[in-house]
């Protein structure tokens, strides 16, 4: 994959800055994509030479289609679904029809047609979705959220049927409770909002929140070393000890 390029949505803080920065350190020209330019600029600052920036909206057809103008042809090697948010926080009966359409444009209406887009420069690269616990679990005031990333894990599915016979290999990673800005928001909630808050509450005080930087080491293991019918198999999970084995001894599968 030297060469070529990576693909990171929501790069400008957290998790997907780590990201970028442990792909550039792999040898990979990396476009940084967010909202903000000033995020991205502090992104870039570490590796100038291999990371680039774009403030663009995913959840926008124009946003979209100025990441694929600025990828300009290049061949992709890995293109990564990370941006996302976490609101609206309500119980569902109190979620408006504009604040739910929003949610659902950034978390699976944009990596849907983001892939789409970019896949004739995809030949032989790989397409990652950061997914969630909440794919799976129900949570009481994160109705929005646990319905995107569902979804995105259906998506995850069906591509990854739909494009094997053309090369692109589909993944799907949950990093866990990771110490970053959508953490920080949602110890902001209200507990009539968010019930489950004291959870999140008691793993940020006991210092249990996973470092982005070590799930940024797991994900670009994922995207660069791991086999592809093992990246595709199933979906991965960094808290799993037995795949944080794995990384650790940086087997190939």
């Amino acid at each position: 994959m030297n060469n070529r390029l990576a693909v990171v949505t929501g790069g400008g803080s957290g998790l997907g800055r780590a990201l970028c920065h442990a792909l550039a350190d792999r040898g990979l020209e990396v476009l940084a994509v967010g909202r903000r330019q000033a995020p991205l600029t502090e992104t870039c600052r570490a590796y100038p030479e291999r990371i680039r920036s774009l403030s663009a909206d995913v959840a926008t057809e124009s946003g979209r289609d100025a990441i694929a103008a600025a990828v300009g042809g290049q061949a992709v090697a890995a293109l990564v679904h990370n941006a996302g948010v976490l609101e609206p926080v309500a119980p569902l009966e109190r979620i408006s029809l504009q604040d739910w359409r929003h949610s659902q444009a950034i978390n699976v209406e944009a990596p849907l047609f983001l892939t789409q887009l970019l896949l004739p420069w995809l030949r032989d690269g790989r397409v990652l979705h950061i997914s969630s616990g909440a794919a799976h679990s129900a949570y009481s005031g994160w109705g929005a959220y646990c319905t995107g990333k569902a979804a995105l894990y259906m998506l995850y599915q069906v591509w990854s049927k739909e494009l094997v016979e053309r090369g692109v290999a589909v993944g799907s990673v949950r990093p866990g409770v990771v110490d970053t800005p959508m953490q920080t928001l949602l110890r902001q909630q209200r507990r009539a909002d968010f019930p489950a808050i004291d959870k999140f509450l008691d793993l940020h005080s006991r210092g249990k929140l996973e470092d982005p930087k070590a799930v940024a080491g797991f994900i670009s293991w994922l995207l660069l070393d791991v086999g592809t019918s093992a990246f595709a198999r199933t979906e991965w999970t960094f808290t799993d000890p037995e795949q944080q084995a794995m990384w650790r001894r940086g087997d190939a599968l």
